[in-house]
């Protein structure tokens, strides 16, 4: 939302990339924007309007509307919905989904994983910059492989479970000085000597999903030294 300018009226910042590019006039331009603006359900007054005069939840949406100006068939988020009250972010998660259904393809960055079930079909769970494990959400979500996978979800409340949520021990590493081997092994109950050496592999899983986790791969399973630590 801070990427708004707050003495520019909402309508030339939407088509100023068109505008920088050439190509169509400015009423063209007025138009596309208002009809992009009417995609994301505001109205069209909102074109005049200074980002001020708009709610979080709007300002969300003028964004999602800037980045549609070149019709593209993907759209990458980060956190589209972490400053938002829950009522506003319910309006923008249903947002998402009618572009879903009008064809656009989202990678949605999020570490809210109520979120993350909710809208995709594919997730990937990373842990510092690395993949840990790929696959659908019910795959994921449902039968998690990777011992962080596992953990990421133990660690949530369950509102029909006497079961505790159970955090993951220790800290996640300093990107400027990662450990050798895989980023999680110094978290992990179930290292094994080769995890501090080298970089996981990716394997397919017959369930489905692919994991980058040493414990799948079955020749180091059948290594004399591949102990679990």
């Amino acid at each position: 939302m801070n990427a708004l300018n707050p003495v520019m009226r909402i309508g030339p910042q939407i088509i100023e990339p068109h505008l920088v590019k050439g190509g169509l006039r400015k009423p063209q331009l007025r138009e596309k924007a208002q009809t992009l603006l009417a995609r994301v359900g505001l109205p069209a007054s909102v074109y005049s309007l200074y980002p001020h005069e708009l709610s979080g939840g709007m300002k969300q949406r003028v964004m999602i509307a800037s980045a549609l100006i070149f019709n593209p068939s993907l759209l990458i988020m980060d956190e589209p919905t972490s400053a938002l009250d829950v009522s506003v972010q319910a309006q923008i998660m249903n947002l998402l989904k009618d572009l879903k259904k009008d064809g656009l393809s989202l990678i949605f960055i999020t570490h809210d994983i109520a979120l993350a079930s909710d809208i995709c079909d594919q997730i990937a769970v990373a842990y510092a910059g690395e993949l840990a494990e790929q696959g659908t959400a019910e795959q994921v979500l449902g039968r998690p492989a990777h011992p962080y996978a596992q953990r990421l979800l133990a660690s949530m409340p369950r509102l029909q479970s006497d079961k505790m949520p159970v955090f993951i021990p220790g800290a996640p590493p300093d990107l400027r000085q990662v450990p050798p081997g895989c980023r999680f092994q110094p978290r992990c109950d179930e290292a094994m000597p080769v995890c501090a050496e080298r970089d996981p592999t990716r394997i397919s899983l017959s369930t489905g999903q692919q994991v980058w986790c040493w414990l799948y791969d079955e020749a180091q399973q059948s290594s004399p030294d591949s102990q679990t630590t």
